[in-house]
């Protein structure tokens, strides 16, 4: 699984430095005397790089491997009633469909393409657009992930609203349960640091922040507060945090909690079946001892099913394995905050001694 990641962050870091070399040889040929200052927003300002390689490599990683981890648990660990396992299998379909994600990634490019056109790109002519090209497509990845997400929560809600016709299969134990909570842990990583890059790259940005056209500053201006300026559209690159991050945290939470109240519900079914066996056996035992024994056999099963429920390390909510996750988060936020809150930026300055 790691090997897989790693893999698409390798592949799609080369294809990020071809797409940088063919912007480089481009305007090398039509605007020569813009190279130095297109190589230095792609790589530099806009750590271009980077922001392919985690974001698509996330994205790559995410569509060669969920038909295979969605595919396991749902068909090879959790046993559902065959009307369930019917409704189940469609939802799969969808979630593997590559087609019908566009309806939710394409508005999503647009929009971000709209939002960094307005922010206003350095250069003129063939490299201005292709850099516009090449950053916008971090939301169309952002956009398809998005989509991603909606679908397999739906899946997760289908299971949590029907919990009671869920079970685990014969033989399956704790341990696959937790493969694919390590699983998710790893997607929530990776789109965690995929969202970082790509906004850490709009806040290092050389925006021009002036209006490309007259008239965007026009309907930008019908928009300002009183004693704003036309750089108060700093605040749409927003945009990706707003959109991605809530989903990222609440997926990962929500996903885990639909497992835990699974993995819960089937113990406790096992325990109720073990009591409903000795209840009449109970009842109708002709000797003392064996009565004893039945009575210590349902004693124990019952303080095994307020164990488990009690336990709060079955299925924890949040491991170790989301730590990094949480920490970028963190920085995500508070890097948002010191650029764009001069109050924060000025007193943490003044607290380390910064100028």
């Amino acid at each position: 699984m790691l090997f897989r990641l790693l893999r698409a962050y390798a592949v799609w870091f080369a294809v990020s430095s071809l797409v940088c070399l063919l912007g480089v040889v481009t305007t090398l040929i039509l605007n020569a005397n813009q190279v130095s200052e297109f190589l230095k927003s792609y790589i530099y300002h806009w750590d271009g790089l980077l922001v392919a390689a985690s974001g698509y490599g996330a994205l790559h990683f995410a569509v060669s491997t969920h038909k295979q981890q969605f595919h396991s648990l749902i068909m090879g660990v959790l046993d559902a009633h065959d009307d369930l396992k019917l409704q189940l299998s469609t939802e799969l379909e969808q979630l593997y469909s590559f087609r019908n994600k566009q309806v939710i990634a394409a508005p999503v490019f647009l929009v971000g393409m709209a939002v960094l056109y307005m922010c206003g790109y350095p250069m003129t002519g063939f490299p201005k657009y292709y850099l516009w090209l090449a950053s916008s497509a971090m939301f169309y990845a952002g956009g398809l992930m998005l989509a991603y997400g909606l679908y397999a929560l739906r899946i997760f809600h289908t299971l949590e609203e029907n919990v009671d016709q869920v079970d685990l299969q014969d033989n399956v134990n704790i341990v696959e349960l937790e493969n694919f909570h390590f699983y998710l842990s790893i997607l929530f990583l990776t789109a965690i640091v995929a969202l970082y890059f790509a906004f850490r790259g709009t806040l290092t940005a050389n925006f021009t922040f002036t209006p490309p056209h007259p008239w965007i500053g026009s309907v930008v201006n019908l928009f300002l507060a009183p004693g704003g300026d036309y750089s108060s559209v700093r605040n749409l690159l927003l945009y990706p945090i707003v959109l991605f991050l809530p989903l990222a945290l609440f997926a990962s939470f929500y996903m885990k909690l639909v497992l835990r109240k699974i993995y819960l519900a089937s113990i406790k079914r096992k325990v109720d079946e073990i009591d409903t066996l000795t209840r009449p056996i109970i009842e109708d035992a002709d000797t003392s001892g064996t009565e004893v024994r039945i009575i210590e056999v349902r004693k124990l099963a019952l303080e095994l099913k307020e164990k488990i429920i009690q336990n709060n390390k079955v299925l924890p909510l949040i491991t170790l394995k989301d730590t990094p996750s949480i920490a970028l988060i963190i920085i995500v936020i508070l890097q948002f905050v010191w650029i764009n809150d001069g109050q924060i930026s000025g007193f943490f300055g003044n607290l380390v001694g910064a100028s």
